[in-house]
Order: structure tokens, then C-alpha cells, then sequence
């Protein structure tokens, strides 16, 4: 970093940004929140456990060099607006608590994505778009949730290093572990880069959450899921259905999920997984244009849920959204009389799959292959931001194993529920193989030969 310029008489801003912290907001940093303010290295990863605090820290840190330095572009990049929007509604939210003379002498102007500083500084939210980040040049970035960033390679090598290489500005890359496949691990294990890692033992010790709290997580969450979310540690899925490079590459940075109370225009089909006792129930729902299918609405219900308020729900979505082609419900255990129900309460396209060995096989296939072919588009909404379903965890939940037989049996591990993914993947099926349904009422039971593993 250069040295800062002369402060603005009316306001002396701490070169030192924990002091900043302190003095401006009345926020005392633990010793990890510290240690990431203070480094002034031009390269810097952080892999921080979930209630670690990484938000709030990067979003003073941006602030303080903000204020600090005049002129000076900070870009926060995100895999999609809403992401980068969180940090930015983060920033927004500290500098309205200032009092009423330290933000007039601060802030020029505060917009959703952007905000102008009296010294001519700014910040500026982002989605991780080659075309919307093309043509800046910023003094430092900060890439949170870097490794789900489609298109990795492109963004960083292409666009984000060749303009901050104009500024000999900073980078800040941050995110949960997820692909060892991505750009984002090649930099956490560089070593010019300065790397911060913070583990759910260090969130305890700090006073940030309790050991009860983690204890809950690592009994509720499988293994994998919790040694990257609390442990901060990348984990393999050697036998993951879905691999995590794969699940990444279909994130479209421009879908934005479609609220049950909305009535928007397009073609539509449903995937449904009934669970009640053990599992949960989950609509799953895409869009389908031409050949793209975009996963648009993800509902899971409650445990105990009665499949009635599922049907009930499902029979409103179709007369909210209108053109839903097809319903293809999972009947597995529930029998004939749930298509019935649906029929009964008025949804159009219902089609009852019984789950075998080969009709998941086949379901399966489908859908990895049109998300190979880049013909699947999700949207990137982590759990504990701004939804229940973590969608890009709960696709990667599914394990695969080559059966005797010479079909693929399909398990989770224990503790998990792979609802999600069946949703998915009966939603995808749906799109792909059902009849067109424009009127009336169609029914089909696909029924196959029973799930243990014989022809």
C-alpha cells in the first residue's frame, strides 16, 4: 500500500484500521480479525469458518482504506450481485451508524451497489461478470466466495489482475473451501500469497459463538460439509455424483431465483421428493428455454410436513406461474394415491415415478450430462445468507457406486438428505422426457422393478 495522503481537517482517519474499527464504530476486534486488518500484503487468501465474523472484517477493512486513501477504487466481486450486495448492505450498515457529522464529513453518496466518499473514493458491488468488470480499474478487490466463481481462470488472469496491475493495487480472496480444482485454491496455496485461516475452534475461543452451537452442526451436517464450513479444510468428493468443479460451472451469475408470490412468463417443470418422517419434502422447479433449463424456485419444506400442504402448494405455484408443463412427483413408498390427490386438487402434468436401481440411474445420468453440456444454469444462494438450501452443497451430497450388476447404486452419507438432489433431478427429467401437457390433465406411473440392485 502507498503511504496515505494529508486527512481532511475536519476528520483524522487511524492509519491503523483496528483503531479505526475502535474509535469510528466502537468495534473491538478479536486477535484473527486483527491480523487480517493489519496485513498490508498486495496478495492475500482468507478461509474462514462460518461465524468467524469474515464479513464484518472485510467489511471495515474496506471502509477504513476507503477513508483512508482519496481516489481509490475498491471492487467487490461476488459470484452473483446479491453475494456481492451482502458485503456491500454490510458496509452500508456501518457507516449508518456514524453520527450524523462523521458520515457528512465521510459520505457523498450511498446507492445499493455503490457508494462515493467525500475524497473522491469508492466502493463498488459486483458480480462475477468478465463483461461488467471489464473496464475498471480498481486500487483493490475483494473476491468473497472466490472459489464458486464460474469461469475462474477468465475473471482472475483475464480481467482482475491486469487492472489492478495499472493501480500495483490489492487483491483479497475469500471463501469457503469448496473445488481443488479452481483458481481460488491455487492462490490459497501460493506462496505469494499472504493466506489467513480461521477454524470453528478459533470462532469458539474468540467468544463469537459457542461450543454447543458448533458440537450442533458437526452432529447435524455430514462430514464433508463440515470440515469445509467449520473446519476451513478442502475436501475431496472422489465419489460425488456431481463434483464440485462441476456444480460450479453451471452457476449462472445472472439467475436470480423467482419468489412463489410472483407470476413470471416462461415454460415450467416441476420435480417433486416427498419425505415427511426422515427426510423432507422439496419442489424443485426450472425453466426451460429451448434446451437451457434454469433452476428458478427451490422450496423445502419442514420435517413432519403433511403431503398436503406440498400438493397445496405445488397447486398454487401452477396457478401462479401457469404454464407448468409437467409435475413429476416421487412415489417411492407413498404409492399411486398421492398422483391421485395432486390430480384431484386440480395440477396439470402429474407424473408418478416409483425410485429404482436403473430409473435413478437413468435420472441421474440425464441430469449430469445436460449440466455437463452446460445446459443446466444455477443460481449461487448459499445457506444463512438469503435461503435454507445451500444448493450447491445439497448437488454434491449424492455419492455413487458401481453395483455388481453393472448399474450405479446412489446413497448420501449419514446425516444427510439428498431431497435436494432427487428434486433436482426428477425436475430435470420432467423437462427432458415428459409429454407436453397444455390442457387438462395427463397421468403416467412409471413403474420399474423394485431398488435392489437386480435386473
Amino acid at each position: 500500500m502507498k503511504a496515505p495522503p494529508t486527512a481532511p481537517p475536519s476528520l483524522i482517519v487511524p492509519e491503523d484500521p483496528v483503531v479505526f474499527a475502535r474509535d469510528f464504530f466502537g468495534f473491538q476486534v478479536n486477535m484473527y480479525q486483527a491480523d487480517l486488518l493489519r496485513d498490508r500484503a498486495k496478495r492475500i487468501t482468507v478461509c474462514w469458518s462460518r461465524q468467524a465474523g469474515k464479513t464484518t472484517c472485510i467489511a471495515l477493512r474496506a471502509i477504513w482504506y476507503a477513508c483512508l486513501y482519496p481516489k481509490t477504487l475498491t471492487l467487490i466481486v461476488a459470484p452473483t450481485l446479491r453475494q456481492s450486495m451482502i458485503m456491500c448492505d454490510r458496509i452500508q450498515d456501518f457507516l449508518g451508524s456514524l453520527s450524523k457529522e462523521k458520515l457528512e464529513a465521510l459520505v457523498e453518496k450511498m446507492q445499493r451497489t455503490s457508494i462515493r466518499f467525500k475524497n473522491g473514493s469508492r466502493i463498488i458491488a459486483l458480480p462475477n461478470s468478465p463483461q461488467l468488470l471489464r473496464g475498471y480499474s480498481a486500487n483493490q478487490v475483494i473476491c468473497d466466495e472466490s472459489a464458486f466463481f464460474k469461469d475462474d481462470k477468465l475473471v482472475f488472469y483475464n480481467v482482475l489482475y491486469p487492472m489492478l496491475s495499472t493501480t500495483d493495487g490489492t487483491l483479497i480472496a475469500s471463501s469457503t473451501p469448496w473445488s481443488k480444482d479452481s483458481v481460488f485454491y491455487k492462490m490459497y496455496t501460493a506462496p505469494e500469497f499472504s493466506k489467513h485461516v480461521t477454524t470453528c475452534e478459533d470462532v469458539v475461543k474468540s467468544g463469537l459463538c459457542k461450543q454447543s452451537f458448533i458440537d450442533e452442526m458437526r452432529g447435524q451436517l455430514p462430514f464433508e460439509r463440515f470440515q469445509r464450513e467449520f473446519m476451513a479444510e478442502f475436501v475431496e468428493d472422489i465419489d460425488a455424483w456431481l463434483t464440485q468443479s462441476l456444480i460450479v460451472s453451471c452457476i449462472d451469475a445472472q439467475l436470480v431465483p423467482i419468489d412463489f408470490r410472483e407470476q413470471p412468463v416462461g415454460e415450467f417443470y416441476v420435480g417433486i421428493d416427498f419425505g415427511k418422517e426422515q427426510d423432507f419434502s422439496v419442489v424443485f422447479v426450472f425453466n426451460k428455454q429451448k434446451s437451457i433449463l434454469r433452476t428458478v424456485h427451490v422450496h423445502r419444506f419442514p420435517l413432519h410436513s403433511e403431503y398436503a400442504s406440498v400438493i397445496g402448494y405445488v397447486k398454487s405455484l401452477q396457478d401462479r406461474w401457469r404454464v407448468i408443463r409437467s409435475v413429476y412427483a416421487d412415489i417411492t413408498g407413498v404409492g399411486n394415491y398421492i398422483v391421485e390427490d395432486m390430480v384431484r386438487s386440480g395440477i396439470r402434468g402429474v407424473i408418478g415415478v416409483t425410485f429404482s436401481v436403473q430409473s435413478k440411474e437413468e435420472m441421474a445420468n440425464i441430469l449430469r450430462e445436460k449440466m455437463r453440456t452446460g445446459e443446466v444454469k444455477i443460481p449461487y444462494v448459499p445457506a444463512n445468507k438469503v435461503s435454507d438450501v445451500d444448493l450447491t452443497a445439497e448437488l454434491n451430497i449424492e455419492r455413487s457406486v458401481l453395483l455388481k450388476t453393472g448399474h450405479i447404486g446412489f446413497s448420501h452419507p449419514e446425516g444427510s438428505h439428498d431431497d435436494v438432489f432427487w428434486a433436482c433431478a426428477l425436475g430435470c427429467y420432467a423437462a427432458v422426457q415428459s409429454p407436453m401437457v397444455l390442457s387438462g390433465i395427463g397421468v403416467a406411473v412409471i413403474k420399474k422393478k423394485a431398488s435392489n440392485g437386480e435386473d
